[in-house]
């Protein structure tokens, strides 16, 4: 027998093929890897978002009617302050509480002074938004 029929193993050829083509499958798994991690942070910011505005606009509808009336009738919500909330942190969130009647199938906005006599019938529109694209609107009525 010769030497070389004892011999086993691998060439060092066939190790630089064998490393080059994990080399060539290893790049597209890391890209696929980055991009699972960047989509589930964003998953993370998205979740902690939808929270800060559910917990928010639950906040604005525990308050007593007359509070939320009161910030309607003088035309912004500037006078209601939203509260603070730690999930909100980084959240840029915007509150329009308005006053609205229900005529048939179509809602009307009106002003603090046309709905001073017609209070009974008016109702609150509100709106909550962030200005990361999540969007709550309600009406309340008394």
């Amino acid at each position: 027998m010769t030497a070389r029929a004892h011999q086993h193993g691998f060439s060092l050829v066939e190790v630089m093929v064998a490393v080059l083509l994990l080399a060539i499958c290893a790049v597209p798994m890391m890209e696929a890897l980055t991009t699972g991690l960047t989509v589930s942070a964003a998953g993370v910011d998205k979740a902690r978002e939808l929270r800060c505005m559910k917990n928010t606009m639950e906040a604005v509808l525990a308050e007593p009617y007359q509070t939320l009336w009161l910030a309607a009738s003088k035309d912004n919500a500037a006078s209601y302050v939203l509260p603070d909330d730690a999930s909100c942190a980084g959240v840029t969130r915007q509150l329009a509480i308005s006053l609205c009647e229900q005529t048939g199938s179509t809602t009307v906005f009106l002003t603090s002074g046309s709905a001073q006599n017609r209070r009974e019938a008016a109702m609150l529109y509100i709106a909550l938004s962030s200005d990361k694209g999540y969007s709550f609107t309600t009406m309340v009525a008394r």
